[in-house]
């Protein structure tokens, strides 16, 4: 049978799927194609956070060398931008057929670090591996991204809905024993963080609004027994009074949130200059290294600066979301979303605590903070967007169209 034949029986085939005008004479897999403006934006970024960071940290290890956080992060951005690279070779969509080994693998880490983790700021989130520290919570939110979006896209097509009962629950299971395990830690920050993505992947997948209400119920109930059993710390909840009462005194709890504001409204429109903000080089702001970071742009660059760093996040951002609407699958979809809410959620506190706007709960400003953990997983989160974009035409537009209806 001839190729022209071949396609006439496939039309016919498909005939009464609806997509009687669709275009049947490209038999050939399309090129995959490369989204350069995440791309440009990512690398810009964590570039530019290598040197705010050194600018926010050469006078602090005088005595030792200056230049020490600088090229740690160095050395972190290489390797996560050869992970990333790595990465795009992997086609995404064979994740969703391993999605149970990768929950038990996101579980077995975050059990580790119980017993074999240490603390920091009273949080025991770190596990030491001589040559550096790994933190496993910041890898748990990709691997619950991918998954909840294997998860969402698990049956085809449901009667009434496309996200029933069956999948909302499995749902619940995997996203609340990761959390629970993260309050544990105790790490009432990042299990925010979840919680966000988690709702948000539920709302793109396109579940009624009666579940939203049950999981709000579940997270209410959840948060009410953490303080009653003790994993949220009176200090979890000073730093929320401090949100609920931006006056508090400045020596006390405020000290963080006086000092990073009075660091950003210092620098006015275009700031004091790069390597020039006072309240950076004499320490006054703590973490401004990794928590506080965008004070410290605040500070040396200005609104100008710190505009164009919020600009840049957005893109990032947009272009998330951007290939989750364009996806040849759902599971592509909800990973690429769900990375996007990573991001998302992260980047609006982070910014939002150093000026008042959200609770100080210890969460990195994603690409500029400090840590390798946090700059590695999220290189793993845009390679896997890059790989949804990368392979959104690779099928027969017939194919993908059939598989909807299937």
């Amino acid at each position: 049978m001839g190729r022209h034949s071949r396609e006439e029986a496939a039309k016919n085939k498909y005939i009464n799927t609806g997509f009687e005008n669709a275009d049947f004479g490209e038999t050939k897999r399309k090129s995959l194609k490369f989204d350069i403006v995440l791309f440009l934006c990512v690398i810009f970024l964590s570039a530019f956070g290598v040197l705010i960071i050194y600018s926010a940290t050469r006078y602090s290890l005088p005595s030792v060398d200056p230049m020490f956080y600088f090229k740690k992060q160095l050395i972190f951005l290489s390797v996560s931008f050869a992970i990333f690279i790595g990465l795009l070779t992997f086609d995404y969509r064979k994740l969703k057929r391993i999605w149970i080994i990768i929950y038990f693998i996101n579980i077995a880490g975050l059990i580790s670090v119980l017993f074999f983790g240490y603390e920091v700021n009273s949080n025991k989130a770190w596990i030491d591996l001589k040559f550096t520290s790994i933190q496993p919570s910041e890898f748990s939110k990709i691997f619950m991204v991918i998954c909840l979006a294997a998860v969402f896209s698990k049956w085809r097509v449901e009667k009434k809905s496309f996200v029933g009962f069956k999948k909302v629950i499995l749902s619940v299971l995997v996203a609340f024993s990761t959390i629970l395990l993260i309050l544990i830690e105790p790490d009432f920050g990042q299990a925010i963080i979840y919680f966000l993505v988690y709702t948000g992947i539920l709302f793109i997948s396109g579940a009624n609004f009666l579940y939203f209400l049950g999981v709000t119920g579940i997270t209410a109930g959840g948060v009410f027994a953490g303080i009653k059993l003790g994993l949220i710390k009176q200090y979890q909840l000073d730093r929320l009074l401090v949100f609920l009462k931006p006056n508090v005194r400045p020596e006390g709890v405020g000290y963080n949130l006086f000092q990073s504001k009075l660091a950003i409204g210092s620098g006015k429109i275009f700031g004091k200059g790069l390597f020039l903000g006072t309240q950076t080089n004499l320490n006054y702001v703590p973490e401004h290294h990794t928590d506080f970071i965008f004070s410290v742009i605040g500070e040396e660059l200005g609104f100008a600066g710190a505009f164009v760093v919020l600009i840049l996040l957005g893109l990032i951002v947009w272009r998330c979301f951007y290939v989750s609407r364009h996806a040849s699958d759902n599971f592509g979809s909800l990973l690429a979303g769900g990375i996007g809410f990573i991001i998302l959620s992260q980047m609006t506190i982070n910014i939002g605590m150093t000026i008042g706007l959200m609770p100080i709960i210890g969460i990195p400003l994603p690409f500029l903070s400090y840590g390798g953990s946090n700059l590695l997983a999220i290189f793993m989160g845009i390679a896997l967007v890059e790989n949804v974009y990368m392979r959104r035409e690779t099928r027969k537009d017939y194919e993908i169209a059939y598989e909807d209806y299937k």
